[in-house]
């Protein structure tokens, strides 16, 4: 997990450091590992402003209600989408769902696991479960399709839950406050972007 690109002044760092001591914070290590060529030889240290250190530690550790909001929904299509996932493994039986459906679980999995890292650090609860809409829309496919109908009412469905997925992340870029959480969806729409193309190529050969 990657720290908030933040600029922090160097009376800052080693607040940071007791915040995010571990193996995926190599930048902010880096940093404290002891004075760059220009001090060793004297060069003076810049003073940060008063107060500028603290104002930056917030920027980079506070997560705004837009933040809180994004990790939640997120963490809820995480779950929806593994369990869309582990429903086609179960039930279709065509080849190519079935991968689209192994991927899914895979950087589902993967996305999640960044998030609660992040969410545990912010002290955000995340909900236990997806929305009641995602579990009434999956069910929904599995109560009333079979075979090819099932594959295709499936992959409508992914269509749409990538789609809205999109729409947060760009919402979390547009408007998000915490680095951490901007990374997030940052990193995660090409993954998020990716699944869609392959849905959506996997639906218009359904469909012909």
């Amino acid at each position: 997990m990657r720290t908030a690109r933040s600029h922090l002044a160097p009376a800052g760092i080693a607040a940071v450091l007791a915040l995010t001591v571990s193996a995926t914070t190599p930048t902010a290590a880096q940093a404290a590992t002891g004075p760059t060529a220009a001090q060793a030889a004297g060069a003076v240290r810049p003073v940060a402003a008063p107060g500028a250190a603290t104002a930056l530690s917030v920027q980079a550790f506070h997560a705004s209600a837009q933040d809180r909001a994004y990790l939640r929904q997120a963490h809820r299509g995480n779950l929806a989408e593994i369990a869309a996932g582990q429903a086609a493994l179960r039930r279709s039986h065509d080849k190519d769902v079935r991968e689209i459906a192994w991927r899914l679980i895979r950087d589902h999995r993967k996305l999640d696991a960044r998030l609660r890292e992040v969410a545990r650090r912010l002290r955000v609860g995340l909900p236990d479960a997806p929305s009641a809409a995602q579990r009434d829309s999956l069910d929904a496919v599995l109560a009333r399709r079979s075979g090819h109908r099932f594959d295709r009412a499936w992959l409508r469905l992914q269509t749409e839950a990538h789609e809205q997925t999109l729409t947060l992340i760009r919402r979390e870029l547009r408007h998000g406050h915490s680095g951490w959480v901007r990374d997030l969806a940052r990193d995660g729409a090409p993954v998020v972007r990716h699944h869609l193309d392959e849905v959506r190529t996997e639906l218009d050969h359904h469909t012909r």
